[in-house]
């Protein structure tokens, strides 16, 4: 491959070396622009790009990582997930924003080159430090960080320091201190909400009269009143559709449920995540209520609860139930998940392995922090096992 019309640009690039470099570094040149040209129609602006390329990246090192983050973010702003068909959530790519504004600083301040072959185990295990908050933040935006230097290393092809894989951080869990909004109901919390459901069924429930405003017409307001409980006798029973599915209200709004060909199970994909939670019964007793609800709401395959209301207002809804339930806490959207599974492995005895598939988790460890199981817990019941497996014999 020749470029005669680049005569003297490659040195022109290179400034004042030795004679013998200069011939050595041209030729390398040379060599990569016939591997990376061939079979390509040649012009000016693409030679001299990579010209300027190559001699930032081998020649001056002063090249830098972060000419590429552009590049990387919108690579992953069309991503789409293969499971699910959707793109990266707006919190996803704000993490890998925040992970590169914080790498960017962390190198500036201790004096180390942006240069892809400058990032190695060592550098990442220090970002790791530099990052203010807790662990799991941290371990967060490292993770992202390792994705835009993979990016680099993989499809930019650039020279990384193969030492980066090594530098890894694992999220941490304490299984002792669960938040307020993340217990699981007692059955007879539950109970009281089924008898609830059937008090609004036999019209059996006064919910009071509406306030009457001066400024709205009268038929208007009866029309408001009659909506809100309306949506109050909905979230109630959504709220038992999730206790029985372990869905939780973002599920309920985007993802769609598939049942078995038997209608005896559904499954339905994470909408936070895109895991696949599948085998789960339909069916009603007195805790679980799904198929009761699925027949009066009519919900087909492919389709969901049809509830219409946003987190804030269907939060509003179940404090109200609270109330109306003689509940002494308030209910939340995610104790109806903690609930499908507490039920499941605490009363019904299923065994941790099944409630992974059902919940969806990659990994059983993840179940077992979800129901908040210690490593003891975990012993006693294998010593059990053990023991019990050892008189049948």
């Amino acid at each position: 491959m020749k470029h005669q019309n680049f005569k003297g640009r490659i040195r022109k690039r290179l400034g004042d070396r030795q004679y013998e470099d200069l011939e050595n570094i041209a030729f390398n040149i040379r060599f990569e622009l016939g591997r990376h040209f061939q079979s390509q129609d040649i012009n000016k602006a693409d030679v001299e790009s990579f010209i300027d390329k190559y001699v930032s990246m081998n020649v001056k090192c002063d090249a830098s990582i972060f000419d590429y983050s552009a590049e990387f973010l919108a690579s992953k702003t069309s991503k789409v997930n293969k499971k699910t068909k959707k793109k990266l959530s707006k919190s996803t790519l704000s993490g890998y924003r925040t992970a590169l504004k914080y790498f960017e600083e962390y190198l500036g301040k201790n004096k180390i080159s942006p240069h892809p072959s400058q990032i190695s185990g060592a550098v990442l295990d220090n970002y790791y430090t530099y990052i203010p908050g807790v662990h799991n933040y941290k371990t967060k935006l490292h993770t992202k960080l390792k994705g835009f230097i993979n990016f680099i290393e993989k499809v930019k092809q650039l020279p990384v320091d193969p030492s980066y894989k090594l530098s890894t951080f694992t999220e941490e869990y304490d299984n002792q201190c669960p938040e307020d909004d993340d217990i699981a109901l007692q059955e007879e919390d539950v109970h009281k909400l089924i008898e609830l459901r059937k008090k609004f069924q036999r019209g059996e429930v006064n919910l009071g009269s509406h306030l009457k405003s001066c400024k709205i017409p009268d038929s208007v307001q009866q029309q408001q009143f009659k909506m809100k409980e309306k949506n109050l006798i909905k979230c109630l029973d959504c709220f038992l559709f999730m206790i029985s599915t372990g869905l939780y209200h973002a599920d309920i709004m985007k993802s769609k449920l598939l049942f078995s060909t038997n209608g005896m199970s559904i499954k339905y994909r994470r909408s936070k995540c895109g895991s696949l939670c599948k085998g789960i019964p339909v069916k009603s007793d007195n805790i679980f209520i799904a198929e009761e609800i699925i027949k009066q709401y009519k919900i087909k395959n492919g389709s969901n609860f049809p509830l219409n209301l946003s987190l804030t207002h269907f939060a509003k809804h179940l404090k109200r139930i609270s109330t109306l339930a003689e509940l002494d806490y308030m209910i939340t959207n995610k104790m109806a998940r903690k609930t499908f599974a507490s039920v499941l492995y605490f009363k019904r005895m299923l065994p941790i392995n099944y409630l992974q598939i059902l919940l969806g988790h990659k990994n059983v460890k993840d179940t077992a922090h979800y129901l908040r199981i210690s490593d003891d817990d975990i012993s006693e019941e294998i010593s059990k096992w053990m023991a019990s497996s050892s008189n049948k014999q």
